[in-house]
């Protein structure tokens, strides 16, 4: 592969920036974590402020951006076949020969998501956050991350700031109704009936429980998304 013919010299220089992008990636991850608790407590500065911080740091250095442009897009073609396993694969590559892409580490998080492991995906999502800050998509799976976890404090928060970025409030506001009303699980019910509330939206007084629970509900990550167009090429 072309990463492969990078020279000695290239390879190395960017295996010794590793601990320092390590160290930023753990301060990033804070700024998003004190985001997602000042959009829960309703503090709008706070939220702006965090997201400034983000927005400042430098962009991570890519080993092989061409490369791993390819893995992202070998990976998106196994997700439209179904294949999570192969996905994953390939935006874990993706993710390691550009850190600072943010499509392959957004889509990290959604196949960690879909296969359980919430750890892995709460870290790749809070990369890709850190690297765009004011990505709805990004909140919108992290707040599925978290209500499948019962934390219904960040799920709040993380949806507040889908809210908060979303491009079409007016359509955000309909998906948030929708959780409240129609979502089984408790925690994602819950938080989407707070974000309502802090964004003083209607809520109504009553919420009938649903009949089934809708433990595969996806991410919004198509470009059809209407939380978010898609972003136009460079």
């Amino acid at each position: 592969m072309t990463h492969l013919r990078k020279p000695a010299w290239l390879l190395a220089m960017w295996l010794a920036a590793i601990p320092a992008f390590a160290q930023n990636l753990e301060s990033n991850r804070f700024y998003v974590q004190q985001m997602i608790e000042r959009a829960a407590a309703n503090d709008e500065h706070g939220v702006v402020a965090m997201q400034r911080m983000l927005e400042q740091n430098p962009r991570p250095a890519a080993a092989d951006p061409a490369a791993a442009n390819a893995m992202l897009q070998a990976g998106l073609a196994a997700l439209r076949q179904d294949d999570s396993n192969a996905a994953l694969t390939a935006f874990q590559q993706a993710v390691q020969m550009d850190p600072g892409n943010i499509e392959a580490a957004n889509h990290l998080g959604l196949v960690y998501r879909k296969l359980g492991q919430w750890t892995e995906a709460e870290r790749a999502l809070q990369q890709a956050l850190s690297l765009e800050p004011t990505r709805a998509v990004a909140w919108f799976q992290l707040a599925q991350v978290y209500g499948l976890q019962n934390d219904v404090q960040r799920a709040t928060g993380a949806l507040a700031n889908t809210y908060r970025y979303a491009q079409n409030p007016m359509r955000a506001e309909e998906i948030l109704r929708n959780i409240a009303e129609n979502e089984a699980a408790d925690t994602l019910r819950n938080a989407a009936l707070a974000t309502l509330r802090l964004q003083q939206l209607p809520v109504a007084d009553l919420i009938m429980p649903p009949l089934a629970p809708n433990s595969d509900m996806m991410p919004m990550t198509t470009p059809a998304n209407p939380l978010r167009p898609p972003r136009s090429a460079p």
